[in-house]
């Protein structure tokens, strides 16, 4: 596999200074036939490939020492000086070795008896270039290296935010299992006497709750359907503990059920309108889930008539930070998540989950 790469690499440097070689030639072709000049094609060709795959070496030399001497802000200025040297000696090397292959291959050689005269004017012609190419190959090399550090770090950055996706996820996992757990145990252990089937039916609907959290990932959709079951066996369980203080209602077209959502997305919300909205009242309460489409969105509505926020100040707590903190991670920087007080009491907190097929996050098997 290396040995593959290094031939690929090799391949990809012959091919670009042939490019180069060609491109030369056709100018060189080019500025002739202007000035009237009559050579042969194959005689150019001869000369001027050769010179320019005196690149090739040069170009593995330009990478190595850009390696070792990078013009970053640490040692910038050092490896200037050191670069700039490298450049010039390249250059030199450059015009010698077109010079003598030039004089040694040309049919039509330089007879002009100062050598002194002839070397300067070649020197002067083709050493800015080479000077110039030279920088050309460490620019693109730094251009080349900072882009793959940029996707590097782009992939680092994307399997962070994975993590901490999931990582918000377990908090809500941890949340959930210590209260929750203890108060449904309670309820079921409260009528095995009296109702064991009962008492069996809640234990059941628990299980579906924890198997539930625990196949879930920070970045797993799952159809609204099956979302909305956790929520009822989420429901079930607290209407039991509550019992008639506690009703519910799921309003939900059935052809939105094969939306996709991100999972365990609505139960800290219910969760949230039960524990802060109805539990601290005295009388009966009443908790609503409702979704519908928005144009290329999906809302989703959790609202109780509870005891509402005092003084209409909106404080949010574990569950909606992360489940605000979950959406934007996975829908970028959108106000995903609103908290509204009503009037006469409780709260409405709704959802704006994207439908648009350009987010990559959402499929919408009923669109």
């Amino acid at each position: 596999m290396r040995d593959g790469s290094v031939a690929k690499r090799w391949a990809v440097l012959m091919g670009a200074w042939l490019a180069v070689s060609f491109f030369a030639v056709g100018s060189i072709l080019l500025s002739w036939r202007m000035l009237g000049i009559e050579n042969s094609l194959g005689v150019l060709l001869r000369l001027e490939l050769p010179v320019w795959f005196f690149w090739v070496p040069a170009t593995v030399l330009a990478v190595r020492l850009s390696r070792r001497h990078p013009l970053d802000r640490s040692r910038r200025r050092s490896s200037i000086v050191v670069h700039l040297v490298v450049a010039a000696v390249t250059a030199a090397l450059f015009v010698s070795y077109r010079m003598v292959w030039y004089q040694a291959f040309n049919p039509s050689p330089y007879l002009d008896p100062y050598v002194l005269r002839w070397f300067w004017r070649m020197f002067r012609e083709h050493f800015v270039s080479g000077f110039t190419l030279y920088w050309a190959v460490v620019g693109v090399y730094h251009a080349f290296t900072n882009y793959s550090r940029l996707v590097q770090r782009e992939l680092e950055a994307s399997v962070m935010r994975g993590q901490l996706a999931e990582a918000r996820l377990e908090s809500l996992r941890l949340q959930l299992r210590p209260h929750f757990l203890f108060n449904a145990l309670n309820t079921a252990s409260a009528v095995l006497e009296q109702n064991p089937r009962r008492a069996r039916r809640i234990i059941g609907r628990l299980g579906d709750l924890l198997r539930a959290s625990l196949r879930t990932d920070g970045s797993h959709l799952v159809p609204l359907a099956e979302e909305l079951d956790l929520v009822a066996a989420y429901l079930e369980i607290e209407q039991e503990r509550f019992g008639g203080r506690l009703s519910s209602e799921v309003d939900v077209p059935p052809e939105l059920g094969r939306v996709l959502v991100p999972g365990f997305i609505l139960q800290p919300l219910v969760e949230n309108a039960i524990r802060h909205g109805i539990a601290p009242r005295e009388g009966p309460g009443h908790v609503v889930v409702r979704a519908r489409r928005r144009g290329d969105l999906l809302e989703v509505q959790v609202e109780d008539d509870g005891v509402g926020l005092p003084q209409a100040a909106v404080r949010e707590g574990i569950g909606l930070g992360n489940t605000r903190r979950r959406l934007g991670e996975l829908y970028g920087p959108v106000e995903a998540l609103s908290l509204r007080p009503k009037p006469g009491g409780g709260l409405d907190v709704r959802l704006l989950i994207p439908l648009s097929p350009a987010t990559g996050k959402f499929v919408d098997g009923a669109a």
